[in-house]
């Protein structure tokens, strides 16, 4: 089964429709490592997992569940993990789809941060 990231902003619409960013999800791991090296917070941690969870629960569970276990975090807090990430990925000459799903979580972070909302980033399957 595949999953993807999204980033949701708190004042998105309802209908808005997140970009799908599957290398960073794939890559988890290493990016995390590399956050180590960084010495900045794991991207991670920023990781809501609570709709892989409410999709793999044999309970049945009410769709309130979701919103009552998301995920919020400051943008703020993320952005400095992602800055770091991205000029480490430049300077390493990583792979540009990596670099690219980094830069589109840092705009969003900072859309968020100009309107004072937090975000979600989203496992999703």
């Amino acid at each position: 089964m595949s999953m993807v990231l999204w980033i949701k902003l708190d004042n998105d619409p309802e209908d808005y429709a997140p970009d799908d960013l599957g290398f960073l999800l794939e890559e988890l791991d290493d990016i995390d490592e590399q956050c180590t090296e960084l010495q900045v917070q794991p991207l991670s941690e920023f990781v809501d997992y609570s709709d892989v969870e409410f999709n793999m629960s044999e309970e049945e569970l009410d769709e309130s569940w979701l919103e009552e276990n998301a995920k919020w975090v400051n943008p703020a807090d993320l952005l400095i993990t992602l800055q770091s990430l991205e000029q480490a990925m430049v300077d390493e000459d990583d792979d540009e789809d990596l670099i690219d799903e980094v830069r589109y979580l840092i705009n969003r972070c900072a859309e968020a941060e100009q309107a004072a909302v937090r975000v979600r980033l989203i496992a999703v399957m």
